[in-house]
């Protein structure tokens, strides 16, 4: 066929992807042996409000809270549990290939990752994707890695589908410093 440019087409061996989502859902949630706590990030002034960084990512207002070491000769302080659910995905793909996940944050120059994985219904699941990488802006996964699952397209717009986030202090330098996240994103391919 004579005329015209072909199709555009944003990357992807199966055709489009989708834009970088925002969650809809955030809570913070500590370990099951843990108090039992769930801190919203609306009414509690322990988190105060969901802050805007450009108008649409979410961010923290305070740093991340930090559990209670346990055992107690573990030296690196965690926090609590972030899940961040229900995203406002755009143009998602019939045949899933990959999934990025990008990360914002201000690590204080040494917190760096425990549990970066994918959830469902409650559940973690795949791999989790933590490194010591300390880099401020992190994208974990690609257009060909499915991070350990079998997702299907329904799964994706289910409001329980999401991410969990737990960060450490690094193991070489041990600290009681927190973390402030900026936005979390997740792309499907």
């Amino acid at each position: 066929m004579k005329g015209g440019p072909a199709p555009f087409f944003i990357s992807g061996k199966y055709g489009m992807t989708s834009n970088w989502a925002l969650p809809r859902s955030v809570n913070q949630y500590s370990d099951p042996d843990a108090e039992n706590i769930h801190v919203s990030w609306i009414e509690e002034r322990q988190f105060a409000a969901i802050k805007n960084k450009d108008g649409s990512s979410i961010k923290t207002s305070r740093d991340l809270l930090h559990i209670a070491r346990d055992p107690r000769n573990d030296i690196l302080e965690k926090t609590y549990y972030l899940r961040c659910t229900n995203f406002d995905f755009v143009n998602l793909p019939n045949l899933i290939s990959g999934i990025e996940i990008k990360l914002s944050m201000n690590r204080f120059g040494r917190i760096t990752d425990d549990t970066i994985q994918l959830t469902l219904n409650d559940n973690l699941i795949g791999e989790n994707q933590a490194t010591l990488d300390l880099n401020p802006i992190k994208i974990y996964g690609s257009t060909t890695d499915l991070l350990g699952t079998n997702i299907s397209l329904s799964d994706l717009q289910n409001s329980t589908f999401g991410i969990v986030l737990r960060f450490k202090s690094h193991p070489n330098w041990p600290h009681k410093s927190s973390a402030l996240v900026d936005a979390v994103e997740i792309r499907i391919h």
